[in-house]
């Protein structure tokens, strides 16, 4: 993901950490962890509430080693809540967004895969998975997750940020282990016809 896509991938995240911070609520009740994974996986931003929250300038690199990097995702979340638990701080469920315009690289990305989706049967966190360009592979990001992922329209980086960052503000808001509704996604979500 080179050019324009990682330009507009980087317009989206400063999109998502200016409305973020415009929340009061979510500012102080949101957490960020993010982690690029092209050649190598790297934490590049760590544990961070939101309103401390300053976007990466991610760059684009050869190899998606997309297994290896969900397996470092689901580590960080349970070091977090583990955390939390220690200090008697209530959470609500985690999401782990994923965004690939490819297909994993690197070897047991199945076993990884599968790790990603019993966390998520088991109510552990909330997986979504979003494919860019025609390049991704739907079918494999799909093994990730009990939900089916999605493929983002064009380059509408910033309208899945925005439909984040609201996302995000509305389950701050909402009591532990309670439903939210989400916006629809349909401004940036290429539907198949």
């Amino acid at each position: 993901m080179g050019g324009s896509p990682i330009d507009e991938l980087n317009a989206g995240l400063r999109l998502l950490e200016d409305e973020l911070k415009k929340d009061d609520i979510a500012s102080q009740r949101v957490q960020l962890l993010v982690i690029r994974f092209g050649n190598d996986v790297e934490i590049i931003t760590d544990w961070t509430d939101a309103g401390s929250f300053s976007a990466p300038q991610i760059k684009a690199a050869g190899l998606t080693p997309m297994g290896e990097a969900v397996r470092l995702a689901l580590t960080k979340l349970d070091e977090q809540k583990a955390k939390y638990r220690a200090n008697g701080i209530a959470y609500n469920r985690p999401w782990v967004f994923l965004l690939t315009d490819g297909e994993p690289t690197d070897d047991k990305w199945q076993q990884a895969a599968a790790e990603s989706r019993a966390a998520e049967q088991a109510g552990k966190l909330v997986f979504f998975g979003i494919g860019a360009g025609t390049e991704a592979d739907l079918g494999k990001l799909a093994e990730f997750s009990t939900r089916a992922p999605v493929r983002l329209q064009g380059l509408k980086f910033r309208e899945l940020f925005l439909w984040l960052s609201r996302s995000t503000s509305s389950a701050s808001k909402a009591a532990q282990g309670t439903n939210v509704q989400l916006p629809p996604p349909s401004d940036w979500m290429q539907v198949s016809s």
